[in-house]
């Protein structure tokens, strides 16, 4: 018995064969050629989906007629919706291609009882409606015959094979675009200023954000162990380079602040950071050229003189008497030597203490200025490190290549 098995995609199984029993002569029968009758009346193949998941599903709930010539040639239309168990391949998500097959064969009957052909050289689309989710590329089939360990009869399986590849638009908008937004908000806490106290809290509350993201990603797709998606392995990366912008910035916050000890930059850090990557960077340095040297200034001295007068009167306008200037005269230092070096040399302690203060102080102040200084340049060159290394991981990991091109053949041998 030849049975012709047909399968038109989302729509109906176009069941055909040959049954001798029912042939008859139009002309004894007012030339009727073609007849109706109920499905559960007529004899039916077996065909069977052998990869079925739906164990719920059942050929007897579908109620069409049989449509019997008088020939003995019957079809049946029948309307059946298949649950199919494929091995998905998530590498690639959501830039995947899904490469499934339906095995139908007969339950009981050999090679030899029923010869199952096909209608056509493909599956008939027609009648597909498109969605929105998946792009059909590929609907064939291929036609098995299988002898079995048991049996010397051979066995024939009709074997579709359907390729359909996901359309990313809607992962790419609400799981992506998130990502990578929340990354670049991640990455501008290196262009915050240090002072402001809010570069860790930004770091820790992007991360936070980009965990509830992958939480939501590993809801959508299916729990596999062999393979790591690619969204799943960009969320992963992003994640740790987020950890390591916070970490960075907790490091650069130390540099901010490491000029509050009295430590000077070393030498070959100035040269390189100051002296190179802050002019490849473009960053204006607003520092002046030596620390200043604690120390006190020499003050130029000259001869001493102490004067010696007696009580004078003072006239009535607050004036000095005249005879104050008549007896006014000079003496020379060594008579007053003792009393006037030791008020001069507390007058020198003092002016000293306040100069040296004033002296430490200032170094210290340009100190700070250089370590923040430093920091500025660092947290500018992880800035411009961590975009490169977010550009490049987002152009390798997201940008679709020769797995996700081709016509249906190539992605059929690719996948």
């Amino acid at each position: 018995m030849n049975v012709t098995f047909g399968v038109a995609l989302a729509q109906i199984i176009d069941v055909n064969w040959l049954d001798y029993m029912l042939r008859w002569d139009p002309r004894k029968y007012n030339d009727i050629k073609v007849v109706r009758l109920p499905y559960n009346e007529v004899w039916k193949p077996d065909i069977l989906l052998y990869n079925n998941a739906d164990v719920s599903s059942s050929i007897s709930s579908v109620s069409t007629n049989v449509i019997v010539g008088h020939d003995g040639n019957v079809t049946w239309l029948s309307m059946w919706i298949f649950k199919s168990s494929c091995s998905m391949d998530v590498r690639y998500f959501p830039f995947d291609v899904q490469n499934c097959s339906m095995d139908f064969a007969s339950w009981t009957f050999d090679g030899y009882q029923m010869n199952i052909v096909n209608i056509g050289s493909q599956g008939d689309l027609s009648n597909y409606v498109p969605s929105s989710e998946w792009e059909l590329i590929q609907f064939n089939f291929k036609r098995h015959v299988i002898t079995f360990s048991c049996c010397p009869e051979p066995y024939i399986f009709m074997k579709y094979h359907i390729v359909v590849k996901r359309r990313p638009l809607f992962y790419l908008f609400n799981m992506v675009m998130p990502c990578i937004l929340i990354t670049l908000v991640a990455l501008l806490g290196f262009y915050m200023p240090s002072d402001s106290g809010e570069k860790i809290s930004m770091g820790i509350t992007t991360l936070l954000s980009m965990t509830v993201f992958l939480m939501i990603v590993a809801e959508r797709l299916p729990p596999v162990s062999d393979t790591v998606p690619l969204i799943g392995l960009y969320y992963g990366i992003t994640i740790a380079l987020v950890s390591f912008a916070t970490g960075m910035n907790v490091f650069t916050l130390n540099i901010h602040h490491k000029g509050g000890r009295g430590i000077e930059v070393p030498s070959s850090i100035k040269k390189v950071f100051f002296g190179f990557i802050a002019r490849m960077l473009f960053i204006k340095l607003d520092l002046p050229g030596h620390p200043p040297e604690p120390g006190m200034q020499k003050v130029p001295t000259g001869d001493y003189y102490c004067y010696e007068a007696e009580q004078a009167e003072g006239t009535e306008n607050g004036g000095i008497s005249p005879r104050f200037a008549r007896k006014v005269r000079t003496v020379p230092t060594d008579l007053c030597e003792k009393q006037f070096m030791r008020v001069l040399h507390k007058v020198n302690q003092t002016i000293e203490r306040n100069e040296m203060r004033l002296a430490e102080q200032d170094r210290r102040d340009y100190i700070k200025q250089e370590w923040q200084q430093l920091a500025l340049v660092v947290d500018r060159l992880l800035m411009v490190l961590f975009t490169m290394v977010l550009i490049c991981v987002t152009m390798s990991l997201l940008v679709p290549g020769d797995s996700y091109s081709g016509t249906g053949e190539e992605l059929v041998q690719k996948h």
